[in-house]
């Protein structure tokens, strides 16, 4: 399937650029499809004989495989999840961290990493990444371990400004149990997760799946303790023992159909999007805070209200979000086109 193909499955963005996977992506007409039919089928024959929950367990089962297979594992290290914030708790409940201990993170980290840190009752050390350029980054890390850390945890692509974290060279250099924040990787840039203990997937954003689903690797599943248990522990004996949440039928089709729809070019593509509309966007004049060279999202800031520009760009048929801290976001994909970046670059000039 060419590009142009891949897009047009995505019938939003024949009336605006959609330019915000990061915090949800667009869904396809086939993953929307697969949603309805599961959903038919539970309507028209009832959600509780045999052959359902038979077909529920192989496509489960075929839904954990696709989902390692794009993360470079084995499916037997992936249980399903209702979203990353989940799967964060759950490693971080599992390793029983407390008073004494040391967790080191970043001052970029979104609230569903952070937050469960918090709650930890650990000390949380957060290394000043956002004030150094990429790469310095495994420094400012390392400038925060001591001998009392018991863990690092910290995302994969920053969500405040796309900068790609060195993980394989964190992992070297700490020799630490490592937790990653795989939401704004997993399907935009390419992924391995076994550098890491655990890694959480986002299905809703760069998977373009249904929202509240969600994947964790786990490398070795007997190394957490569970403070929080359901039936999938007395009868799993891998790693989906840990999961809590049963996922239904229209969730795991849906996002089945979205990651077996990933492109095998999906990555070059848009990785080359981003170069186009950074480039675009300073010569624009638009101030930007996101290196060369990173991940899929953009962040900039343009006079006027942060949350004023966003309404007015969903206005004009351009959707991107604001920050907390008064940036803007233009998350960039596969699915967009050089005609999403002028529309956006056009509407932001007036501003300019």
């Amino acid at each position: 399937m060419t590009p142009a193909e891949a897009r047009a499955t995505f019938p939003v963005l024949e009336r605006c650029a959609y330019l915000n996977a990061g915090s949800v992506g667009p869904l396809s007409r086939r993953t929307f499809e697969a949603m309805r039919s599961a959903e038919t089928l539970a309507l028209e024959r009832g959600r509780a004989g045999a052959s359902v929950w038979e077909g529920a367990a192989a496509m489960e089962a075929r839904l954990r495989a696709s989902i390692a297979a794009l993360i470079a594992v084995s499916a037997e290290q992936v249980l399903l999840t209702s979203s990353t914030t989940e799967g964060c708790n759950l490693v971080v409940t599992g390793l029983r961290l407390g008073p004494g201990d040391e967790v080191v993170t970043t001052n970029a980290e979104h609230p569903g990493l952070l937050m469960p840190l918090l709650a930890s009752g650990a000390t949380v050390k957060q290394a000043r990444v956002m004030e150094r350029p990429p790469g310095e980054a495994l420094a400012a890390i390392l400038e925060e371990v001591t001998p009392q850390t018991r863990l690092i945890a910290l995302s994969h692509v920053l969500w405040l400004n796309g900068q790609v974290l060195p993980l394989a060279e964190i992992k070297q250099a700490t020799r630490l149990p490592l937790l990653v924040d795989g939401a704004q990787s997993v399907g935009a840039i390419p992924v391995d997760a076994s550098v890491a203990d655990w890694y959480t997937v986002s299905g809703q954003k760069w998977l373009c799946g249904p929202e509240t689903t969600g994947a964790l690797y786990v490398k070795d599943h007997a190394g957490l303790r569970p403070q929080i248990q359901s039936y999938a522990a007395s009868a799993r004996k891998d790693a989906s023992r840990l999961g809590l949440v049963h996922l239904g039928s229209n969730a795991l089709a849906g996002l089945l159909a979205a990651v077996e729809d990933v492109p095998g070019w999906g990555f070059e593509r848009a990785a080359a999007l981003v170069r186009h509309c950074r480039e675009a966007l300073l010569a624009a004049g638009a101030e930007l805070r996101t290196a060369e060279g990173q991940g899929t999202l953009i962040s900039f800031r343009v006079p006027g209200d942060p949350e004023q520009v966003v309404k007015g760009a969903e206005a004009a048929g351009i959707v991107i979000r604001h920050l907390p801290d008064g940036w803007l976001r233009a998350s960039v994909g596969w699915w967009n086109d050089e005609a999403d970046v002028a529309r956006l670059v056009d509407h932001l000039r007036v501003a300019l």
